[in-house]
């Protein structure tokens, strides 16, 4: 009589192990080839568990991740495997989130504070361990960068009077402000991160699993109206408010203007399906916006505008009504 143990030869040696395993190595492994893979590590844990439920994808993750973490371990590889692993906490809040019908928005928020959650975690960890402190460490360095990158300017070029002048101004302005604007910074990185897995994730159901995919595509999302007052708030500081607060204002903006571009990219494709615009010319509006300097600001603003312009009809039919959370 064969006992049905949870981490059985069935599980230990079944396919989905062996693919999990090796997504979560590969990347691990050949960081400078698959070094763009680590961002997305949401998008396995978060599929799979809307393909099997808990119970019974559980064991497969446990037993894949162990296998990961010891060849990562072996490899000398372990403190670029546990950078990976608040993009696995990433995923099952994703999961959760379109479990309990969550609104886009909202799954995004808890994807964040779960991200957030983790990495002050490992940040306390590493604190306690080495006794300096990792935000510190990264001011510190990128300080160091730039005063580098300047100096190997002036060594490698024959650079004139003047043009030495305008270059420690602007490396003096670098350093002056890219601290100041780094929690902005990192902010944003973070959010970038909740909404590549989270369309990812979303658009990999669309297409294999419909039915299990908890949100339309993502040319329907939309920020809560409430939202457009943090710009509006920012700029109003940074442009009447006293000077100690424009730094945070200037911060606000950023993360304002990261959040904006998501609903812009969405009503940019909303509008490109809408005029039913042929797939030669999407790739290259796709590439205007990405070589155009500006194309960032635009999606913003774009953004910006669907609020009181209502670029986008409402959606109709009950599935398709935002989603508010249940609990």
């Amino acid at each position: 009589m064969v006992r049905n143990e949870p981490f059985g030869n069935s599980v230990l040696f079944s396919r989905p192990v062996f693919a999990l395993t090796a997504i979560y190595s590969v990347p691990v492994l050949l960081p400078s080839l698959f070094g763009w893979m680590l961002g997305m590590l949401a998008v396995p844990v978060a599929f799979i568990l809307s393909q099997k439920g808990v119970k019974q994808s559980g064991n497969t993750l446990a037993v894949s991740l162990l296998l990961a973490g010891s060849i990562s371990f072996f490899s000398g590889r372990l403190l670029i495997f546990a950078s990976i692993l608040p993009l696995i906490a990433l995923g099952y809040s994703l999961f959760q989130s379109g479990q309990k019908k969550r609104s886009p928005a909202w799954a995004a928020a808890c994807g964040l504070a779960t991200l957030v959650g983790c990495l002050l975690f490992f940040q306390l960890l590493y604190t306690q361990g080495t006794g300096s402190h990792p935000y510190h460490q990264l001011v510190n360095t990128i300080d160091a960068g730039i005063v580098s990158a300047g100096d190997m300017y002036r060594q490698s070029v024959d650079v004139p009077a003047d043009m030495q002048e305008e270059l420690a101004a602007v490396l003096a302005g670098m350093r002056e402000w890219i601290p100041k604007i780094l929690p902005a910074l990192l902010i944003s990185m973070l959010l970038v991160t909740v909404w590549m897995n989270q369309v990812l994730w979303n658009g990999l159901l669309l297409k294999t699993l419909p039915k299990m995919a908890p949100w339309q595509p993502y040319a329907t999302w939309q920020l809560p109206e409430q939202l457009v007052w943090l710009p509006i708030s920012a700029a109003a500081c940074y442009i009447f408010g006293p000077g100690s607060w424009k730094v945070i204002a200037l911060n606000g903006l950023i993360i304002s203007g990261v959040l904006y571009f998501f609903q812009g990219l969405a009503v940019f494709f909303h509008l490109l399906n809408r005029w039913k615009v042929p797939g030669y010319l999407r790739i290259l509006f796709y590439g205007m916006l990405i070589i155009q300097s500006y194309g960032l600001i635009l999606l913003s603003l774009l953004g910006v505008a669907d609020i009181w312009l209502n670029l986008r009809p409402a959606p109709i039919g009950p599935d398709s009504e935002e989603r508010k959370p249940t609990d």
